[in-house]
């Protein structure tokens, strides 16, 4: 791939920056003196501050300078980056494929540091950072590096935290007369006033008022009036009548873009999307360009242009209130697999829509569109050496977990992992009848009671008439655990003196002492916590013990392998270590290890979507367990197995496979084992759209969780049966249980279940323009738990919007007081009632 160059590459032209830089910035010279100060000293800095507030153009700024030096500028664009993801990006920057192809990336950090230190970059982590990857990649990788990040919330670490606020109305009023050029006579400080100090609204107001010769009057004329009490941002007036004012075929242009699934493309694949020539599309985008709507930059030497976040959002909200989102998608959908097949041997092209792929692939999938990721993986896979050469693994892993089935339930292997949910339908999609169904949840009178209560609905529950006992598992097969190892009763100073035996040992050339004594050293690790160093270790010792030939210690040194791969992850390597432990255990008769073995092979290819090969693993074990007779781990596996085959698109066996576990299970008087099944139960009804028995699985599983105390479980089903009714077009049940799930996340004061619970709820009371006060209480509460939420921000700017259209079409809001949690725990009380 000679032709290929990194996107991620370090720029060293400021025209090549992957941002606009402002010809100049209004009142921030001292920001700017402060902030350069600061990185010349290799520090860390966070600007944070409102969407629009103008974070990116002073990063932009400061970049251009940084960008003549030897080290140039890294560049990142990140929306909740893993530390994976931001080693992988760096690596994949200086073209070390071997780091970003790695099967564990983190173990790399140090390589990553070396290659910073040395290359000495400015660091850009522009956009959504997470605070916790961030703050652990800087400290492990970055931290001789001056680094830049910004986000729209505080993020509190070892770096230097610098809050950007709007401009005065002198800065605002200097800034509108420069970019809309405005004549010294004209007025235009009442408009600058207006914009509340804004650099986003005046820009976009600006590009309007050179755009179409209006005066600053006649633009703050036109911007809509805020609704009383729930009065959205300054930057979505402006941003409305900016784009009223747009002619038609302009419109339809920009919400073309914002139909896409990351508010951004490449000429070459918006020409796609619109069926029309490239040229064409360039030179209409090239006007939405010049009114400040959209972007352009140039990415692996072709136009690419995107969005502000805040266009993104209005775009969204415009499409949906016209019923024309979902339709738009889907084009945008089929041109991006499209565009994938078409340049599949052009690596350069692939690489410019590398994000797009990613994006679209997790959209459809979240949907419950697994096919769209499938086509664009094999894509990938069918483009020669794109991927290994390109450093790319990190985006078609991505893609290939998304070409599975996504289950409701977290898959039995990995209990602790949260389940993908698929996003909820609009208001067009629910029907006419929506405001009438969730209404009957809710009181119009918040004063006596902040939330009011619904009647839980009976549903029968033929699996309740057994009274069974727990049960313990402690004969179970394994499920992707690390290896039980001895305790280990040495001092710190051991450590020092088994590596000088194992130096002494590797002078003697004696193969069994070095083995040995690395599998002790192995377990040392695992001790300490120190999983990577034990992978490193025991793999070593796995060398020796082959070349002695001693097939006992090489099984057992595979399975401890195998666990902690799985415990961290490396799942390709624990497939192929499973696979040849297993295969060793055959040889050597050891039926009930090969057993577990294979129990253990099936739960990495499963996590890796590989269904097929985890069916074909689960079935191997299965003969033998039931060879021996083995009535429990046999249950077990057919509880695996039916979520391998509801991923392999086979939901009638998958149910075919748990009523049969669940048979057993009831046998085995192992209640909880037998709740779990009829989850599984409903999960596989409902993938062939039988929602009623669905939803009565998942009740049934629902009250077996509450009789055995087990709240996590218990939140699992309150959550899948919110699903499945708005599914069956029950709404004020789903209400009702997202409610419910979203007392048991506060009571557990888990913030992850916290803030995904309130986005599913928040998802359903949006469809209503009565609710979406309510719909805004929820999501402000979710947000002081995690302000970088990238769903909930979406929701926040979506209600905003909405609560703008909704108040010029004069609709009642329902009057909102007391707080989420409270709303929470009114509805879970219902339980207790049932």
């Amino acid at each position: 791939m000679a032709d290929y160059t990194p996107l991620e590459a370090p720029v060293h032209d400021p025209q090549a920056l992957p941002a606009h830089v402002p010809a100049k910035l209004f009142g921030r010279d001292a920001l700017l003196a402060k902030v350069y100060s600061d990185l010349k000293n290799d520090n860390a800095v966070l600007l944070y501050g409102a969407a629009g507030v103008g974070k990116t153009a002073l990063a932009a700024t400061l970049a251009s300078a940084y960008s003549e030096l030897p080290g140039g500028v890294l560049w990142l664009q990140v929306d909740g980056a893993s530390l994976v993801e931001l080693i992988v990006r760096v690596a994949r920057a200086y073209g070390r494929s071997d780091i970003a192809n790695s099967d564990n990336a983190v173990s790399r950090t140090e390589a990553v540091r070396e290659l910073l230190s040395e290359e000495k970059p400015l660091l850009v982590l522009d956009g959504a950072p997470a605070p916790q990857a961030t703050a652990d990649f800087i400290a492990r990788c970055a931290d001789q590096n001056p680094v830049l990040i910004t986000s729209d919330e505080p993020m509190e670490s070892d770096w230097t935290a610098i809050q950007l606020t709007p401009l005065d109305a002198d800065q605002s009023n200097a800034m509108l007369r420069q970019l809309a050029g405005i004549d010294d006579g004209a007025p235009s400080m009442d408009l600058a006033i207006a914009l509340s100090g804004s650099p986003f609204a005046v820009t976009i107001a600006a590009g309007a008022i050179k755009a179409n010769k209006q005066s600053p009057a006649d633009f703050h004329a036109s911007m809509p009036k805020a609704p009383a009490g729930a009065a959205p941002p300054v930057d979505l007036l402006a941003l409305t009548a900016a784009f009223r004012s747009l002619p038609s075929a302009l419109q339809g242009l920009i919400l073309m873009l914002g139909a896409t699934y990351n508010g951004q493309g490449s000429g070459e694949l918006l020409s796609m999307i619109s069926s029309a020539p490239v040229e064409g599309v360039n030179q209409a985008l090239g006007m939405l360009v010049s009114r400040n709507l959209i972007e352009r930059i140039t990415r692996g030497g072709t136009p690419y242009y995107r969005m502000h976040p805040l266009v993104k959002n209005f775009s969204e909200s415009w499409l949906r209130g016209s019923n024309r989102l979902e339709g738009l998608q889907a084009k945008v959908r089929d041109s991006v697999v499209a565009y994938a097949s078409r340049y599949s041997g052009q690596p350069q092209k692939l690489a410019v829509e590398i994000d797009s792929f990613v994006a679209t692939g997790r959209a459809t999938t979240d949907a419950g569109d697994t096919d769209t990721a499938n086509q664009l993986s094999v894509a990938l896979m069918q483009a020669g050496t794109f991927v290994s050469d390109g450093g790319y693994a990190l985006e078609l892993a991505s893609l290939r977990r998304g070409s599975t089935k996504p289950v409701t339930g977290a898959f039995p292997a990995y209990q602790d992992a949260a389940a993908p949910t698929p996003v909820l339908p609009t208001a067009d999609a629910m029907g006419d009848d929506f405001d009438e169904d969730i209404e009957d949840e809710f009181d119009d009178d918040f004063e006596e009671e902040p939330f009011a209560e619904t009647e839980l609905d009976e549903t029968d529950d033929e699996f309740d008439e057994d009274e069974l006992g727990d049960d313990e598992l402690e004969d179970d097969l394994p499920i992707a655990r690390p290896a039980v190892l001895p305790p280990i009763d040495a001092p710190v100073a051991e450590m020092a003196r088994l590596r000088a035996a194992l130096m002494q040992a590797r002078q003697q050339g004696d193969q069994r002492r070095q083995a040995e004594t690395l599998k002790t050293i192995a377990a040392l690790h695992l001790r300490d916590g120190q999983a990577n160093e034990a992978i490193s270790s025991y793999s070593e010792a796995l060398t020796h013990f082959e070349a002695v030939n001693d097939r006992g210690e090489m099984l057992n040194v595979l399975q401890s392998l195998t666990e902690l791969e799985m415990l961290t992850d490396s799942l390709p390597a624990a497939a192929l270590h499973a696979a040849r432990a297993a295969a060793i255990a055959d040889q050597l008769g050891e039926l009930g290890k090969q057993a577990q073995l294979l129990s253990l092979l099936g739960d990495a290819r499963q996590q890796l979507g590989e269904s097929e090969p985890a069916i074909r693993a689960y079935t191997q074990a299965l003969e033998l367990v039931r060879a021996a007779n083995d009535a429990r781990n046999e249950a077990v596996l057919l509880f695996k197995l039916g979520y391998a085959q509801l991923d392999n698109n086979d939901a009638r066996t998958a149910a075919d496979t748990w009523e049969t576990a669940l048979k057993m299970f009831k046998e085995q008087e192992r209640r909880d084992y037998e709740g779990r099944v009829l989850g599984g139960l409903g999960t596989a009804y409902g993938d062939i759209a039988r929602w009623t028995e669905s939803i009565n699985f998942h009740t049934s599983a629902l009250y077996i969780a509450r009789e055995v105390g087990d709240e996590q479980e218990e939140a699992l089903q309150l959550t899948n049966l919110g699903f499945a009714s708005v599914q069956a077009n029950q709404l004020g049940q789903a209400v009702l249980r997202y409610r419910q799930a979203l007392y048991l996340a506060y009571e557990s004061d888990e913030r992850e279940d916290v803030v995904s619970t309130t986005v599913e709820l928040a998802n359903v009371l949006v469809a209503s323009p009565r609710h979406l006060l309510i719909a805004g209480l929820l999501v402000e509460e979710a947000l002081k738990l995690d302000s970088n939420d990238r769903d909930l921000r979406k929701l926040k700017e979506r209600i905003e919007t909405d609560l703008l259209d909704a108040e010029a079409r004069g609709v009642t809001f329902i009057e909102v007081s007391g707080t989420a949690q409270e709303y929470a725990e009114n509805a879970y009380a219902l339980l207790d009632e049932a």
